[in-house]
């Protein structure tokens, strides 16, 4: 199994899709998932609050890349986890066609610039089956030899948003 996550707006379904046709291994959406299988238990300002534990049965035995935003939450048989970043700015510019209430658009701004999915995936899979992209600026094809480089060499991306912030004085 390899996990895509990130923040939403990092490009995890694309370029898993792209990754997973490579490797020639199935894909799996993971909101797709919860969704037809309606693994959630109501849902807070228009976002599912998802059964985690009944997410991860769901997900026990599947092999192949896997994608979603909470997947840096939970802790699964993964023999590499893929983290997506992507600058404050992008993400902002990626969500805002979602239609994202303000405050849910700042949320996932504050969740990239802190690090929330590299810190909960070091926790949950342990730091050497990490390796983490920066996808700002980049074709997905580009992030997929990015990622397929990463995983070999087992060398990750600096990613540091905080000079953005001190220049910027907020994001």
């Amino acid at each position: 199994m390899i996990v895509v996550t990130g923040t939403p707006g990092t490009g995890k379904t694309t370029i898993a899709r792209l990754l997973a046709a490579e490797l020639h291994l199935p894909f799996l959406s993971v909101n797709t998932l919860i969704k037809r299988r309606k693994i959630y238990t109501g849902s807070i300002n228009g976002s599912l609050v998802v059964n985690m534990r009944a997410l991860a049965r769901e997900l026990r035995g599947f092999n192949g890349v896997v994608e979603g935003h909470v997947l840096c939450d939970l802790k699964l048989p993964a023999k590499t986890v893929v983290v997506l970043r992507a600058s404050p700015r992008s993400i902002a510019r990626r969500l805002k066609p979602r239609r994202y209430s303000k405050q849910k658009l700042q949320d996932n701004i504050d969740s990239e610039a802190l690090d929330y999915c590299l810190i909960r995936s070091i926790e949950n899979y342990g730091r050497r089956k990490i390796v983490q992209v920066n996808t700002t600026g980049r074709m997905p094809a580009e992030n997929v030899r990015r990622i397929r480089r990463a995983i070999s060499t087992r060398k990750s991306d600096r990613v540091d948003w905080s000079d953005y912030f001190l220049s910027h004085g907020s994001f």
